[in-house]
């Protein structure tokens, strides 16, 4: 049985997700890859990791499994979410990740993972400003196909 308070609490908690991913915050920003599968930039190249499609994607030569992506925001942008997502499809590949923000004029790592699959949702401890990140792949067994990337500030945080 769900009481009033069990729903408005998670009427409350949808709101706060909606208004967390409604704008990615990497919307727009340059995107330069390490490496593209084949040099096909146009089938396989990084900018699919904005364009919303589960299924399009960042894809890597097969000898290439630690690639670097480096997100150029254009302007300084404030987050504490990091999303990154996986072309399920093809399998669960990556197995550890790390992001770095430009600050200060060097790169600083802000976070890291393991196991990306489907979904996988970093949150920071502290909001992090930056105009630059950089995401290294740091373990796959295989070649990449990464499907999604973003940037978000957790909306409501106190």
């Amino acid at each position: 049985m769900i009481y009033d308070t069990d729903l408005q609490s998670l009427q409350q908690f949808g709101k706060i997700l909606k208004q967390t991913f409604a704008v990615n915050l990497a919307k727009g920003a340059t995107l330069k890859a390490s490496n593209v599968r084949g040099g096909n930039k146009a089938k396989f190249g990084p900018q699919f990791l904005l364009d919303n499609s589960r299924y399009s994607y960042w894809a890597t030569d097969d000898n290439v499994t630690t690639p670097e992506l480096v997100i150029d925001l254009h302007h300084s942008a404030t987050f504490n979410v990091i999303r990154l997502r996986e072309n399920i499809k093809l399998g669960q590949r990556i197995e550890a990740v790390a992001v770095d923000a430009f600050k200060d004029g060097k790169w600083q790592q802000i976070a890291e993972a393991t196991s990306i699959g489907g979904n996988r949702l970093i949150r920071l401890p502290q909001n992090v400003s930056t105009n630059k990140v950089r995401l290294r792949i740091t373990k796959s067994p295989v070649c990449i196909a990464l499907s999604d990337f973003g940037l978000y500030e957790e909306a409501g945080k106190i």
